[in-house]
C-alpha cells in the first residue's frame, strides 16, 4: 500500500457497527415526513384531493354491478353508473382520508411494510370469504327446508371457510412479499391484488344482474351485502395503495375537481331523470337503500313518497297528491301523479249487474248473485286506537264513512295475537293449528291445503292479491290461487319504511288492467304500515311517544284505505262490490306488563276492527256476541256462492242479511303461552305454559272492557263452561 494511502486510511476511524452508510434521500414535496422506525422515510401525508381521486376510483368500480342491475330495470347504463357512484362517493372519500391518516399513524410505529402487507391481507380475507360465504349460504337456501339444520350447517361450514379464506390471504401475502424482493414491479403486484380480492365479488354480482324472477325476493339484500363488500374491499385498497410522486401531483391537481363533476353529474341526472332514480331502486343493492333514506328525506308532507330518488310525487305540498292515490275524474289535478287528469266514465260504460238476494233488511239494499269483494287487512290494529270504535282520537275517519254504509261487528277478535295465527285463517280457511305447514319459524303453507283463493277462482272469480310482509310471499306458497299476486315489500322494506301507497298502486293497476273483464273479482290487500316500528307522519301528531306514533301509523293506514277503496267505488265494478276490513292482531303498550303483540291474549291484543259493507248497504252494528277472523273466511266464500266445506268458524252473512240478535257461539284464539275462550261478555284466559299462571283468569268484558278484575273464584260454573269449550276447541285442532 502506497504512503500516503496508508495515512489516508489511518485517519479514517473505524465504524461501530457493521450497517452501511446512511443515504438521505431527496426530499420532493414532502419536507414534513418524518422517518418512520425502520430508517425508511414514512408515506406523505394524503391530501382531500389525493382521497377524492382514490374513493373515486373505488366508486366507479364499485358502482358497475348497480349500473348493470338499473340497466336491467330499463335505465341507462351511464346514468345508472354515474348516479350509483355520486351517491357513495362522499362516503368513500371520507373513509379513504381518514383510513389513509390513521394508516400512516399505524406505520410511523410498526414500520411502512408492516401496514400495507396487513391491510392488503385483511383486503384480500374479506375479497375472498365474502362471495364464498353468499354461495354458500344460496345453495343452503335451495337445498334445505329446514331452518334450523341450514342455520347449524351454515354456521359450521362458514367457519372453515373463513379459516380457509385466511391462510389462502396469508400465503398469497406472503408471495407478494416474495416477488417484491427479487424485483417485481410493486404496482404489477398491487395490480394482481386488486385483481384477486374484488374478482369473486363480481363475479358473484353479475348472476344477481340476470337472475329472474325467482331470485328478487332476496335479490336486494345479496345486492347490497356485495355492493358494501366490493366498496370495502375496493377502499381498503386505496386506502393503502401508494401512489408515485407523478400521479400524487396528477391527483392533488385533478382529483377533487373530477370528483366533483362526477358527483354533480349523478345527482343531476337523478333529479332530471324519475325513470332512472326508479331503475336504480328497483334493481337494489346499497345505492338503493341509501337512495330510499335520501327519497323519504325530501317527503315533506308525509305521504310515503318523496319528489325526487325514485320517489316521484309531484306535489311535495299537499299529502293527497302522490303515486298510488285516487285520481278523480275531470277535476282538473293528476291525484296520482301519472301525468294526466282520469277521465270520467260515461254511465252506460258501467255494466248492470244482475240483482237477486235482499241484504241489510233495514235498508232494504239489494246485492248481485256473487258481487266482487275486496278483502283488506289492516296488520297489527287494535280496535279501541281507532276512532271508528269510540277512540278519542280521529285516527280513522274513512273506517268509521265506511261503517256508515256497511256493518260494524262491536267484539270481533283475531284467532291469535301473533302474525301467523292472525293471518293464516285467511288464506286456508281454518286457524293456524290446523293448516298444514312446515315447522319453519315462518312456515310454508302445505299444496295439500285447499284455499279460499282456489275455491274462490274454481267458483269464477278473477283473485288477486297484494303482500306487504315478506312472510305472506309466493316462497311460503301464499300465492296458491290467485292469478296473480303482488310482492310490495320488495319496493320498500315493511318493518323500516312505508308499503301502503305501493300497496294501493299495486291494487289499483290490478283493477285497471282487468277492468274489462266480465268475471267478479276477490282481491285481498294487506296494509302493513302500523307493524312496528312507527314512522312519523306530516300531518298525522298524535302525541308523543311510541302510542303517539301508533296513532298516527293507523291515521296513515286509514288514509291508505281510503285510497283503495275509493279507487275500487270508482271503477266499473264499484257498484257490485263488498269490502271487508279487519285488524290482524293486536299491539299492547303496558297494559297488563306487556307489550307488542304475539305472547298475551288480553284485550289490547287480541281486539281487531272487523267492518263490512256489501253494496247498497246501510249502516248496521253488531254488539250481541262475538265473532272472530276465522269467520272471514266462509262469509266471503258464502258471498262468492263457492264451496265451503271442511272450513272452520262461522259464516257471518246471516248477520249481513239484517238479523242483528243472531246468537253466537264462543270464539276462540291461542298464542305461544295462552288459550282464550270469549262468549261475550265473559271472556277466558287460560295458562298454555309455565311462563303464564297456572289458574285460568275470567273477566266480564261488559263491566270490566280493561280486565282488570278476575271472576274466577266467585263464578266456578262459568269457568267451567268456559274451559270445556276451548279443550274442545283445542282437541279439534289437535285431532286435525
Amino acid at each position: 500500500m502506497p504512503p500516503e494511502t496508508q495515512a489516508e486510511a489511518s485517519s479514517t476511524p473505524p465504524a461501530r457497527h457493521s450497517q452501511p452508510p446512511r443515504v438521505s434521500l431527496p426530499s420532493v414535496d414532502r419536507p414534513s415526513e418524518a422517518p418512520g422506525p425502520d430508517g425508511l422515510p414514512a408515506r406523505p401525508r394524503t391530501s382531500l384531493a389525493e382521497a377524492a381521486a382514490l374513493a373515486l376510483a373505488c366508486a366507479l368500480v364499485g358502482s358497475i354491478p348497480a349500473a348493470l342491475r338499473a340497466s336491467r330495470a330499463g335505465g341507462p347504463f351511464l346514468g345508472g353508473w354515474l348516479a350509483s357512484a355520486a351517491i357513495v362517493l362522499p362516503l368513500l372519500v371520507l373513509f379513504v382520508w381518514l383510513s389513509r391518516a390513521a394508516g400512516r399513524g399505524f406505520r410511523m410505529l410498526t414500520g411502512n411494510r408492516v401496514g400495507r402487507s396487513t391491510a392488503a391481507g385483511l383486503a384480500l380475507w374479506i375479497g375472498l370469504s365474502t362471495p364464498a360465504l353468499l354461495v354458500l349460504g344460496a345453495v343452503l337456501k335451495s337445498t334445505t327446508h329446514h331452518r334450523g339444520l341450514g342455520g347449524a350447517t351454515f354456521g359450521v361450514v362458514a367457519l372453515g371457510v373463513v379459516i380457509g379464506a385466511a391462510l389462502v390471504a396469508r400465503r398469497l401475502v406472503g408471495a407478494a412479499r416474495s416477488l417484491a424482493e427479487h424485483g417485481q414491479s410493486p404496482r404489477l403486484i398491487a395490480a394482481a391484488f386488486a385483481l384477486i380480492t374484488i374478482a369473486p365479488l363480481l363475479l358473484v354480482a353479475f348472476p344477481l344482474v340476470r337472475g329472474g324472477e325467482d331470485s328478487e325476493a332476496a335479490r336486494s339484500v345479496v345486492a347490497a351485502l356485495v355492493d358494501g363488500a366490493i366498496f370495502v374491499v375496493a377502499a381498503a385498497l386505496a386506502a393503502n395503495a401508494e401512489l408515485g410522486l407523478e400521479w400524487r401531483e396528477r391527483a392533488r391537481t385533478w382529483g377533487l375537481r373530477v370528483a366533483a363533476v362526477v358527483f354533480a353529474a349523478g345527482f343531476g341526472w337523478l333529479f332530471v331523470s324519475q325513470s332512472l332514480g326508479m331503475a336504480i331502486r328497483s334493481g337494489g343493492g346499497l345505492a338503493a337503500a341509501l337512495m330510499s333514506g335520501l327519497e323519504r328525506w325530501t317527503d315533506r308532507d308525509g305521504d310515503g313518497a318523496g319528489a325526487y330518488f325514485g320517489g316521484g310525487d309531484c306535489d311535495e305540498g299537499d299529502a293527497r297528491i302522490h303515486p298510488g292515490a285516487i285520481d278523480i275524474p275531470a277535476d282538473g289535478v293528476d291525484q296520482d301523479c301519472d301525468g294526466r287528469d282520469a277521465t270520467r266514465r260515461l254511465p252506460e260504460e258501467v255494466p248492470a249487474a244482475p240483482r237477486t238476494a235482499r241484504v241489510g233488511a233495514a235498508s232494504g239494499a239489494s246485492l248481485a248473485a256473487h258481487p266482487s269483494i275486496v278483502l283488506v287487512t289492516l296488520d297489527t290494529v287494535r280496535a279501541d286506537h281507532t276512532s271508528a270504535y269510540g277512540y278519542a282520537k280521529k285516527t280513522t275517519p274513512y273506517l268509521e264513512k265506511l261503517a256508515g254504509r256497511g256493518t260494524l261487528f262491536a267484539h270481533a277478535y283475531a284467532t291469535g295475537s301473533d302474525t301467523q295465527r292472525g293471518l293464516t285463517p285467511l288464506v286456508s280457511g281454518k286457524t293456524f293449528a290446523d293448516t298444514a305447514h312446515d315447522h319453519r319459524e315462518w312456515p310454508t303453507i302445505a299444496a295439500s291445503v285447499d284455499t279460499v283463493a282456489e275455491r274462490m277462482k274454481r267458483a269464477g272469480y278473477l283473485t288477486a292479491a297484494v303482500s306487504s310482509f315478506t312472510w305472506v310471499s309466493r316462497e311460503h306458497a301464499f300465492d296458491q290461487g290467485f292469478d296473480s299476486f303482488d310482492e310490495v315489500y320488495k319496493e320498500d322494506h315493511p318493518e323500516r319504511g312505508i308499503t301502503g301507497p305501493h300497496a294501493v298502486r299495486a291494487a289499483r293497476a290490478f283493477l285497471a288492467k282487468n277492468a274489462d273483464d266480465p268475471r267478479p273479482i276477490f282481491l285481498w290487500v294487506h296494509l302493513f304500515d302500523a307493524h312496528e316500528s312507527y314512522l312519523a307522519h306530516t300531518g298525522l301528531d298524535f302525541g308523543k311517544g311510541k302510542e303517539g306514533l301508533y296513532d298516527g301509523e293507523i291515521a296513515y293506514v286509514d288514509r291508505q284505505l281510503s285510497d283503495l277503496v275509493e279507487a275500487v267505488r270508482a271503477s266499473s265494478r264499484g257498484a257490485t262490490t263488498a269490502i271487508v276490513v279487519h285488524g290482524s292482531n293486536g299491539e299492547a303498550f303496558g297494559e297488563h306488563d306487556s307489550n307488542g303483540h304475539g305472547k298475551e291474549l288480553f284485550e289490547e291484543c287480541l281486539h281487531v276492527p272487523l267492518v263490512i259493507s256489501l253494496p247498497g248497504a246501510t249502516s248496521a252494528r253488531f254488539d250481541a256476541g262475538a265473532v272472530s277472523t276465522l269467520d272471514i273466511a266462509p262469509t266471503i266464500l258464502e258471498l262468492g256462492g263457492a264451496t265451503a266445506d271442511d272450513v272452520e268458524g262461522s259464516s257471518l252473512v246471516p248477520i249481513l242479511r239484517g238479523d242483528l240478535s243472531a246468537k253466537r257461539e264462543p270464539v276462540f284464539a291461542a298464542s305461544t303461552r295462552r288459550s282464550a275462550a270469549v262468549a261475550w261478555p265473559l271472556k277466558l284466559l287460560s295458562g298454555a305454559d309455565k311462563k303464564a299462571k297456572a289458574s285460568p283468569l275470567l273477566f266480564d268484558l261488559g263491566s270490566d272492557p280493561a280486565e282488570a278484575h278476575d271472576l274466577a273464584g266467585s263464578r266456578p260454573d262459568e269457568v267451567e263452561r268456559l274451559k270445556k269449550a276451548l279443550a274442545a276447541a283445542e282437541g279439534r285442532q289437535t285431532s286435525g
